[in-house]
């Protein structure tokens, strides 16, 4: 059973709760088939912003990266559009939506400290 504090904690930030995490993942993957695509062909939904910085999920064409992930997460700077970190994945099976929630935990702790 989760502690008083912990609870509290997640309350107070839910972008730091792994369930809460997994599920913000999963509804922006399914977002993304509603989304236009860019002129680059790619669709995106943020999942997480916090100042000038976000963490967002983007779909890449197949045909463009032939090989890689067509799913990325991203850190990212809306003031110079540069990423900062990103992980891929495939298809976001049960590995990687686990590593996709401690990438945006991670990222979500280092938003203060990049703003």
């Amino acid at each position: 059973m989760p502690q008083p504090e912990a609870m509290a904690a997640r309350a107070l930030c839910p972008a730091l709760d792994a369930d809460w995490i997994e599920q913000k993942i999963i509804r922006s993957y399914v977002r993304l088939a509603m989304e236009p695509h860019d002129e680059d062909g790619c669709r995106a939904v943020t999942l997480v912003r916090r100042g000038g910085l976000e963490v967002r999920l983007m779909e890449v064409p197949s045909d463009e990266m032939i090989g890689l992930p067509a799913f990325w997460l991203e850190l990212r700077s809306q003031m110079t559009g540069a990423t900062i970190d990103s992980l891929g994945c495939y298809e976001f099976d049960e590995d990687e939506l686990s590593a996709a929630v401690m990438f945006v935990q991670d990222a979500t702790h280092r938003l203060p400290l990049l703003h």
